[in-house]
């Protein structure tokens, strides 16, 4: 089966080049799209053809920033099973050999590569960027920890805590609620990082104390989890709450590898630094298995970088 992604409508087609099913989302009003309408041939039926249709419908038009409501019946009980998530794209510098940590970050030529990494996550800007705990405290927080005899006593439900709604966010991956925010967004002389609202994504394992501490400094949280962190239901909450369609994912490499094996990466934008790295140095996938992707462009950087996009071949071939 073939899947071919028009502006208003996703078709698939046998091998025969006939069209068995397809999925309809006409756009209403500007940038707004309405699911409307799922066909399946009847010979078809039952292989989970229609499913994929209206993922790929969802993702699509997340992809474009785009409002999405769904008048269809079979897309309404797709949602209200499976959710909606964000479109998420992990952009990340590499070197040569696939490392995204290391001393060939701060060479010469890698200062240069990552002066056209933020130029480039400057234009590809979605609703939110995504890092885990490791990455967010060596960027931002210089690994400050609190002061939490405040809150010794704190009595503080293990529910989500919506602070403000923002027109960017930071998303913090931090399992057990180890980063020391001490504002509510971050301050950052990049614009594609200042000035958003900071969201800890947590497991329930997180202790009350730091809970009372992120509510002081209306920073928002949300739990995804007992004790880990599951990423679908993370990703349906930034959504449903925040309403972030589009996610930038910049690692590091444990974080990427657990949206990997969620099967939550739609797109890889990769950077690729003309330099080797280190053996030590951390891949841009950590403990992951083998999963397939599909080249969709490749542009040579005025640093001598290349920038190379894919999609994922199973939810876009």
């Amino acid at each position: 089966m073939k899947y071919t992604i028009y502006h208003s409508k996703i078709s698939c087609v046998d091998d025969h080049g006939k069209e068995v099913a397809k999925v309809t989302f006409p756009e209403v009003s500007h940038n707004s799209y309405d699911i409307r309408r799922t066909v399946v041939d009847e010979e078809y039926r039952g292989q989970g053809i229609a499913g994929k249709l209206i993922e790929l419908a969802i993702s699509d038009i997340n992809r474009r920033g785009g409002e999405l409501t769904a008048s269809c019946s079979y897309a309404q009980k797709w949602i209200k099973q499976h959710g909606i998530r964000p479109y998420v794209t992990c952009h990340m510098v590499t070197s040569l050999d696939g490392k995204v940590t290391g001393g060939f970050l701060t060479s010469e030529i890698g200062v240069q590569v990552s002066e056209d990494y933020y130029e480039i996550n400057r234009k590809l800007k979605g609703d939110a960027f995504a890092c885990g705990r490791v990455t967010m405290e060596s960027s931002f927080t210089g690994g400050f920890k609190p002061d939490l005899s405040a809150f010794a006593d704190a009595d503080i439900p293990k529910e989500d805590y919506i602070a403000q709604k923002h027109h960017y966010y930071a998303v913090s991956f931090d399992r057990h609620g180890c980063v020391g925010w001490n504002d509510s967004v971050i301050h950052d002389e990049d614009e594609g990082y200042d000035d958003c609202h900071i969201i800890e994504i947590l497991s329930e394992d997180t202790p009350v104390q730091m809970l009372a501490y992120y509510r002081s400094i209306d920073v928002s949280y949300i739990f995804a989890g007992e004790h880990d962190i599951d990423i679908h239901t993370a990703l349906c909450k930034l959504y449903s709450i925040f309403g972030i369609r589009r996610l930038m994912l910049e690692g590091g490499s444990i974080i990427n590898g657990a949206f990997l094996k969620a099967d939550a990466v739609d797109e890889l934008s990769l950077v690729v630094a003309p330099v080797t790295a280190n053996a030590e140095d951390k891949p841009l996938f950590s403990d992951c298995s083998s999963h397939p992707f599909t080249g969709a462009s490749a542009k040579v950087m005025t640093s001598g970088a290349v920038w190379l996009r894919y999609l994922d071949k199973e939810r876009f071939t």
